[in-house]
């Protein structure tokens, strides 16, 4: 196999990024992940995220967007196929390198606490698991997302 293009997100990338997720254990989605929301949110943080290619197929993606303050990653998904090849890592380190040249110093990355294998995989490649913190999270007004 030769080694996977890294290019950022795009709305073209959307149909076989929602596809990679919907059928990925341990990825959660709500109409927050719709295409209308999904076009602001790269717009917003142009460039940030990530998709992997092999060829013509879709490898893998991450979200990464920011507050002005912290990098945020969600969705980082690396298709069955395609695992234990380095890929999952090549995704953060290119969103990583973009919040930088943004001018974050930090990012956090979000997964269900039941997601074992989302868990040992940020931990092998040297994150470290937070039980300082949590999140609590609230519908807005609009209620959609």
């Amino acid at each position: 196999m030769t080694a996977p293009r890294i290019a950022p997100m795009t709305m073209n990338d959307y149909p076989a990024a929602l596809a990679l997720w919907q059928g990925t254990p341990g990825i959660g989605l709500s109409a927050a992940d719709g295409p209308e929301h999904m076009r602001d949110y790269l717009l917003r943080n142009p460039g940030l995220s990530q998709c992997a290619w092999s060829g013509d197929a879709l490898a893998g993606t991450v979200l990464a967007g920011h507050d002005g303050w912290r990098g945020y990653l969600h969705h980082l998904c690396v298709h069955e196929e395609y695992r234990r090849r380095g890929i999952g890592r090549m995704l953060i380190d290119s969103a990583l390198g973009a919040l930088a040249e943004a001018g974050l110093d930090k990012a956090h990355a979000f997964l269900f606490t039941d997601n074992e294998d989302g868990r040992k995989f940020w931990e092998r490649i040297g994150w470290n698991w937070r039980t300082d913190i949590g999140v609590v999270s609230r519908m807005t007004a609009g209620g959609e997302r």
